[in-house]
């Protein structure tokens, strides 16, 4: 394990202390698991964001379903896709269909 040293404020320091003492555990201990659970989160959103663009990419899913689990709307999609140079696809009329009704 390494030390490292962190700076909290008054109020988060009096809160971590009293979490601690209720769960039978260090202020260390809570900051520890705050970050693995943070940072795991992160890395299974990443993960899925992967797998969506992959999906998309392929033909699989359509804007709106990528926008859908990506979580934000189909124009910010289309932004994300430029921005990142990923080849807008053509949607058919049954996908524009499908999208309005997932929007």
């Amino acid at each position: 394990m390494k030390r490292t040293n962190i700076m909290l404020t008054d109020e988060q320091h009096m809160k971590l202390k009293s979490y601690a003492k209720k769960g039978n555990t260090t202020l260390g201990g809570l900051v520890r698991e705050a970050v693995d659970t943070s940072y795991k989160r992160k890395n299974i959103l990443e993960h899925r964001k992967s797998i969506a663009l992959d999906a998309y990419k392929e033909g699989l899913i359509s804007l709106g379903k990528l926008s859908e689990i990506l979580g934000i709307d189909v124009v910010s999609a289309r932004l994300y896709l430029r921005a990142n140079k990923i080849a807008l696809k053509v949607q058919d009329k049954h996908e524009l269909e499908q999208d309005a009704v997932n929007a």
